[in-house]
């Protein structure tokens, strides 16, 4: 018995050991010991900001009291009830490189303020979309900047990357000057997206400021976190690295939505949410009756299927996501069909894919099937305001098609028997001092280009939308969206990708 407790002691003194002494990577220390609330203090800004004086002080006091009754120390863990003040570290830093574990419950709300600011949230992503408070998205999962400015960059994390409650989940995080970057497990979820200044908007990001673990709502745990701090010249050569890698197809896409559990894109820069609208308010665009996900019948993996025409269009918005403005815009937007236009369609114009802003009298572009011949025509078009592409005020069907600022393929390959690759391209928008123009493609083959018109819109930017499904019956799979022209070769490029756009983001085996 008494070898037997020796023995049993030898191992938890040797756990207890291991807990406490947390090894941090070649180059990186540790904030954490693992043993006790060290280099550690008690402070949540949001109770004490507007207090000054005595008031601040006395407030100040009181939190570090208190700290200790609300967080501690568990087998190498620093844990927090769900209640009292964040665990703040006593140093205070610039750029750094983090890496952290943390392990949540259900209901619970936190995050990490990087230089004292809010914030790289941490969700219980199980919550569902409520309209009534629509810049809240949880089920686009954790990592994302939230208190940055509604439908700004780095809001929302480009990809879903949260694992499972009662599972461990790592952020990376690097932050330089006031650009940030977080990894989730792995996958990059903000990609050197501006971090906001919360508590005053028109200053930039301070220099320097501690690191806050925020508590709200539920317990969290966590573990290994370790930073290593950037000095100026490895900094300049992060931020030069980052800004020459834009062009590459990977940097570019913006969007990419594989239907393969829903509707919501996988993959966003911006807002990764499709929604429908409803009256005056958007919801969250759900599979129902008119339109379905249907497991294993895409392109890659599941696809959108559109049984008969309907009016419910799901549709992706916000910054990031198009990346429209007023100077200069340019795009590309990728998609797959399928269907037997003549067969499968009903009478009237069909258009799968639209990018719509608040009128459609200051610029429409559009996909769209014609409602009156046999075989049906696929068409491009880019209408700019209005009383640039119909200054003889009559309908489109009206306007010659020569005379039309689109591009149209009297017999396009759709059937559907077989998917059909369909890409098309934005550039120089809005321009006033270079040519503006849209190419079209079919299986990553040029079939025409709008050229020689003044391609200027006026939409409210916060409106634009991109719309599937208008009237539509078929199926669409692996919509994408990038934020620049794509050469010949990249279209191409595209179109022979074996997994589908996922490719160009996801981690490899």
């Amino acid at each position: 018995m008494r070898i037997l407790q020796l023995v049993t002691s030898l191992v938890l003194l040797s756990s207890m050991a291991a807990a406490a002494d947390p090894t941090p990577p070649e180059g990186f220390r540790a904030l954490f010991n693992g043993r006790d609330l060290t280099g550690w203090h008690g402070l949540n800004p949001h109770a004490a900001v507007r207090l000054t004086g005595e008031k601040k002080e006395a407030n100040l006091a009181k939190q570090r009291e208190e700290f200790a009754d609300h967080w501690r120390v568990e087998n190498g863990e620093l844990v927090n009830d769900g209640h009292g003040p964040y665990a703040n570290t006593d140093e205070e830093f610039g750029d750094i490189e983090l890496l952290i574990d943390y392990r949540t419950v259900a209901k619970a709300d936190s995050g990490i303020y990087l230089r004292g600011t809010p914030q790289v949230q941490i969700w219980d992503w199980h919550q569902a979309f409520d309209p009534a408070r629509p810049t809240r998205a949880p089920h686009l999962g954790s990592g994302g900047l939230f208190n940055n400015s509604p439908d700004s960059p780095g809001r929302h994390p480009m990809q879903f990357a949260d694992r499972p409650f009662g599972e461990w989940n790592r952020f990376r995080i690097r932050q330089i000057g006031s650009r940030t970057w977080v990894w989730l497990n792995g996958k990059l979820v903000v990609d050197g997206a501006e971090m906001h200044n919360y508590w005053d908007r028109k200053q930039p990001l301070p220099a320097r400021g501690p690191i806050m673990l925020q508590t709200h709502g539920g317990e969290i745990r966590w573990r290994n976190i370790f930073v290593r701090e950037i000095g100026a010249d490895e900094a300049k050569e992060i931020l030069a690295a980052a800004d020459d890698g834009k062009k590459s197809l990977a940097a570019s896409l913006t969007l990419h939505a594989p239907f393969d559990d829903g509707f919501d894109a996988a993959f966003s820069r911006g807002d990764r949410t499709a929604y429908v609208r409803q009256g005056k308010d958007l919801h969250r665009a759900e599979p129902n009756d008119d339109v379905t996900i249907e497991a294993d019948s895409g392109r890659f993996g599941g696809s959108m299927s559109f049984p008969h025409k309907s009016g419910y269009r799901p549709a992706y918005r916000g910054a990031g996501v198009l990346d429209y403005n007023d100077e200069n815009w340019s795009a590309t937007v990728s998609v797959w069909l399928r269907l037997t236009p003549d067969e499968d369609l009903e009478p009237g114009y069909c258009d799968p894919v639209q990018i719509v802003g608040n009128d459609s009298r200051k610029g429409f572009v559009f996909l769209e099937w014609s409602k009156d011949e046999t075989p049906r025509y696929f068409r491009y078009a880019i209408r700019p305001l209005y009383e640039i592409w119909n200054p003889d005020k009559v309908s489109w069907a009206e306007i010659p098609f020569e005379k039309r600022p689109m591009v149209q393929v009297e017999r396009a390959p759709f059937s559907r028997e077989k998917w059909t690759h369909v890409v098309f391209t934005l550039e120089n928008v809005n321009d006033d001092d270079s040519a503006s123009s849209g190419r079209l493609y079919l299986n990553g083959e040029p079939q025409g280009s709008i050229d020689g018109w003044d391609l200027t819109f006026d939409w409210d930017r916060a409106s634009v939308q991109l719309v599937l499904g208008a009237a539509y019956v078929g199926r669409i799979d692996d919509l994408a969206v990038f934020d620049r022209v794509l050469t010949d070769e990249e279209v191409k490029q595209i179109y022979g990708l074996q997994e589908g756009v996922r490719e160009l983001y996801a981690p490899q085996p």
